[in-house]
C-alpha cells in the first residue's frame, strides 16, 4: 500500500508537471516494485534472530542506513541501465534522483518502527491481561481454599463443643435414674437439644433460635442441679432478630454451669441477658462464683478462646469476648461479656418464640 501510494503520487506529479507529455508508467511501475522488493528484503534482513535482538537504538539507524542505501542503489543500477530515464522535472543532477528516494525509504522506516511500537503496545496489554486473569485466578484460588480451611477449622470447633455438653447430659441424667417420669423428660429435652446441636451446619442464624434450644439445654441441667440453680435470661426483642454464629452463648453458659459450681455457694445463679445497643449486640453471661483461670498444662479451653477464634473467622476482628470478674458483689460473679456489630438481622421473633424476659428456677 505505501509503495502504490508513492507511485500514485509520483504519476499525480508528473500530470501537474508535464501534462503534454506522455505518462510514464513503465518508471513508475518499475520503481514501484523495485521498492516494494528492496524494502521487503530488508525488512526480512532485520526480522532475523540476530538482527532482531539488537537494542532499538542500533537496530533501527542501522535499518535506516540499509534501506536508504540499498533502494538509491536499486534506483541508479535501474538509471544506469537506461531503464526508466529521468524525466526533465528530474536532470538536473543525480542528487536530485536521489532524495526523493531517501525520503521514501525514510517515510517506510518511520512506517515500519510505527507499526513495531503499535505491536508492542498490543503485546504489553495482552501480557498485563494474562498476568491480571493468572492474579485473579491464584487470588480465586487463595480464596477457595481459604474459605475450606475455615469451614473445616469451623467444623473442628463445633466438634469439641458436643463431647463436654453430653458428659453433663448424661449425668443429668443419671441424677434422674430414680424418677422414671423425669428421666423420660430430661431425655426428651435432651433429644431436642443434640436436634439443634448435630443439626445441619449453618454460618449463620437468628439469635432465636439458640435462645429456643437454650430453653432445652437448662431444662436438663435443672434436673441435674435441681434447686441449686437458679438461671435468669433478660433478652429484649431486638437481640431476637440478630444473625449470630450458632453456638455463641451455649458454650460460655455451659462454663458459667461448670465452674461455677465448683465455686459457689449454693444455689448457682445464672444470668443470661441480651440487649442491642449503637449498633452492637452485646451478650453477657454471668454467675455466681470465682474466675477459675485456665489450666495450661492441659488441653485449651473449648469455651472462651474457642468462641473468641469462631467470632475473628466469622464476623469480625472488632468482635470481642471479654471477661470481668467482681469477687465482692454478693459473694462474688463472673461475667463474660460478648460484644459484636449487629448489622444483619431478621423479622421480629414471632408470639410462639422465647418471652424477651423469662427466669427459670
Amino acid at each position: 500500500m505505501f509503495w502504490l501510494a508513492i507511485g500514485a503520487a509520483v504519476l499525480g506529479m508528473s500530470m501537474a508537471l508535464k501534462p503534454n507529455e506522455p505518462m510514464p508508467w513503465l518508471p513508475v511501475m518499475l520503481r514501484v516494485v523495485t521498492g516494494f522488493v528492496v524494502s521487503s528484503l530488508v525488512y526480512q534482513l532485520f526480522e532475523m534472530p540476530r538482527l532482531s535482538e539488537l537494542p532499538r537504538q542500533v537496530r533501527w539507524p542501522l535499518m535506516v542506513g540499509v534501506a536508504a542505501a540499498a533502494l538509491a542503489a536499486s534506483i541508479l543500477l535501474l538509471i544506469g541501465g537506461g531503464v526508466g530515464g529521468p524525466t526533465n522535472w528530474t536532470r538536473e543532477t543525480t542528487l536530485g534522483l536521489l532524495v526523493p528516494r531517501l525520503i521514501a525509504a525514510g517515510l517506510w522506516c518511520l512506517i515500519v518502527f510505527g507499526l513495531e511500537l503499535i505491536e508492542d503496545l498490543y503485546r504489553a496489554k495482552i501480557l498485563l491481561a494474562e498476568n491480571e486473569a493468572t492474579a485473579m485466578d491464584l487470588e480465586l484460588r487463595m480464596l477457595k481454599a481459604e474459605a475450606a480451611a475455615r469451614t473445616f477449622e469451623l467444623r473442628q470447633l463445633q466438634a469439641q463443643m458436643n463431647p463436654h455438653f453430653l458428659f453433663n447430659a448424661l449425668n443429668a441424667v443419671a441424677a434422674s435414674k430414680n424418677d422414671p417420669e423425669a428421666v423420660e423428660s430430661v431425655t426428651r429435652d435432651l433429644a431436642d437439644y443434640l436436634r439443634f446441636t448435630l443439626g445441619e451446619a449453618r454460618t449463620f442464624e437468628p439469635l432465636s433460635r439458640e435462645l429456643q434450644a437454650l430453653e432445652k439445654y437448662l431444662a436438663v441441667q435443672q434436673a441435674r442441679f435441681g434447686d441449686n440453680l437458679v438461671c435468669r435470661f433478660s433478652c429484649d426483642r431486638a437481640a431476637h432478630a440478630v444473625i449470630v454464629p450458632p453456638m455463641l452463648i451455649q458454650p460460655i453458659l455451659e462454663n458459667a454451669l461448670h465452674y461455677g459450681a465448683q465455686t459457689s455457694s449454693m444455689p448457682l445463679r445464672v444470668s443470661v441477658t441480651a440487649k442491642v445497643a449503637d449498633g452492637w449486640l452485646e451478650v453477657v453471661v454471668a454467675n455466681t462464683g470465682r474466675w477459675v483461670p485456665p489450666d495450661k498444662t492441659r488441653s485449651p479451653s473449648t469455651g472462651i478462646r474457642t468462641l473468641r477464634k469462631r467470632l475473628a473467622l466469622l464476623v469480625d476482628e472488632a468482635a470481642t469476648v471479654d471477661t470481668l470478674i467482681d469477687p465482692d458483689l454478693d459473694g462474688g460473679w463472673v461475667r463474660v461479656v460478648i460484644r459484636m456489630p449487629a448489622t444483619l438481622t431478621q423479622p421480629a421473633p414471632a408470639a410462639h418464640e422465647p418471652t424477651p424476659a423469662a427466669e427459670l428456677v
